[in-house]
């Protein structure tokens, strides 16, 4: 249970804020909560078996505390016969995006039944690079790099405005180079140490929403930002004139709106660390950035994808086999469910009939490739799209305006939502960032649709 559970408590006592949430993990333990405000106990918040346990472990928050009672006897009776129905919730609760990207695949199952053409469906190179690069992230935090990077951002920027606004030229610019994957897997984990893990629930929100769509923008820059400009660029047989002309015009409107909105921020100062953070000795940083340095170059197809995730488990299991279990695999599963989803998709002959009514006009192409981005995501929907339509430069400019809008619209914005949620265990703190996520995807999508519709190629 972490502090974003917990009350302000005033001086006499009484609660100043919603009531006190608990996540339970284990269906074996029965939890009851009681807050108390100088050893005196307030209020009997939640009890789930209602009784009281033999044990008893104490939280401290300042003056405030909570004692955690586990019975560790399995639920049985009313409680056991719910289990199924509190998982389910639960799950929903906690990762949405992976649950309806589950059900989507397994619908599109009673429509497309198993075979052969399944084995076609998943892009390995995309999970294989997404994966190593988790764990080349994650070998650098245990290293302290984060922490030591985190540091030095928050000694050059000095007030949370300049912090917004050069946190999210980096992930505008970095996306170009090197994806927005990538670049969203490298400064996600470092914002979430600049602001404390999310302890600043309005700056941690405010920072990794303006970075998402710094780099879905700044990523339709180049042919290697993103995978559907890789795939349309090589697919359709692009030109470098033909692919700057689709998508300079929404480029540049969408770098103008993310500059005002940074520069919109609070100007207030930011706090810095007590103590200046320590480097661990060993050998894991110079794995880490050797994995990082293998996974770009995947992905600008230099070095085969099979041959990096040989690599990466050769050197990660006798060096620090521990860091394989912090990988994000619930990321990577969404990832897949989405591909069998698209991949059904497409051999649906009713589907198919009906894109290619859609996609008979340009304006048609730009639209058709938005909207779908808004429910399958922009990677498949250019893959699904591309074989109903020649229009390449329509459909390159209609997908990645459809990076902004809904969760799902981008697969990279599902990356800064995992790696946020994970460290956001309160339900009002993941509702904070959905809010704000969708209320400035919605204005942008909105500002570049009608700027991709009527600026010319």
């Amino acid at each position: 249970i972490s502090s974003s559970f917990l009350r302000e408590i005033d001086e006499s006592g009484q609660s100043l804020g919603e009531s006190i949430e608990l996540l339970i993990d284990e269906q074996s333990l029965n939890m009851v909560i009681i807050s108390t405000y100088k050893n005196r106990c307030f209020n009997l918040v939640k009890t789930t078996s209602g009784r009281m346990s033999h044990t008893l472990t104490i939280w401290r928050e300042g003056t405030l505390s909570v004692m955690i009672g586990c019975d560790t006897t399995p639920a049985s009776g009313p409680i056991g016969g719910r289990a199924m129905k509190v998982n389910v919730r639960s799950f929903w609760r906690k990762d949405p995006v992976l649950f309806l990207s589950g059900l989507l695949a397994l619908l599109s199952l009673l429509w497309v039944p198993p075979d052969r053409a399944y084995a076609g469906y998943l892009d390995f190179k995309v999970l294989i690079c997404l994966f190593v690069l988790m764990l080349a992230v994650e070998l650098l935090r245990e290293a302290g790099w984060l922490d030591v990077a985190a540091q030095h951002v928050l000694c050059q920027a000095g007030s949370r405005r300049k912090l917004s606004v050069l946190l999210t030229a980096f992930a505008f610019f970095l996306s170009m180079l090197v994806t927005n994957d990538v670049a969203l897997l490298t400064l996600v984990p470092l914002t979430l140490r600049i602001t404390g893990d999310g302890h600043d629930a309005p700056l941690t929100v405010r920072l990794l929403v303006l970075q998402t769509l710094a780099a879905n923008i700044g990523s339709m820059l180049t042919p290697v930002g993103n995978p559907q400009n890789l795939y349309l660029y090589a697919h359709g047989s692009m030109t470098w004139p033909v692919f700057w002309g689709a998508v300079w015009p929404v480029g540049l409107a969408g770098g103008l709106l993310l500059g005002l909105l940074a520069l919109l921020g609070p100007d207030r100062p930011l706090p810095q660390g007590p103590h200046p953070p320590k480097l661990s000795p060993g050998a894991a940083p110079l794995a880490g950035l050797i994995l990082f340095a293998a996974a770009v170059l995947c992905v600008f197809g230099v070095l085969p994808a099979w041959l990096l995730l040989a690599g990466a488990l050769l050197i990660v299991l006798p060096l620090r086999p521990a860091s394989l279990a912090r990988v994000d695999y619930a990321l990577l599963l969404t990832f897949a469910f989405f591909f069998v989803f698209v991949g059904n998709v497409s051999r649906i002959d009713a589907v198919a009939r009906w894109l290619g009514g859609m996609l008979a006009s340009p304006a048609q192409v730009i639209l058709t490739g938005s909207l779908a981005s808004q429910v399958i995501s922009n990677v498949p929907a250019a893959i699904l799209l591309s074989g109903f339509t020649t229009r390449w430069a329509e459909l390159l400019r209609g997908v990645n305006v459809g990076g902004c809008g809904t969760l799902v619209a981008s697969l990279a914005s599902l990356i800064t939502w995992r790696l946020y949620s994970r460290t956001a265990s309160a339900s009002c703190e993941r509702r904070r960032f959905l809010l704000v996520f969708s209320g400035l995807n919605a204005l942008f999508l909105a500002v570049l649709l009608a700027v991709a519709l009527l600026a010319p190629f």
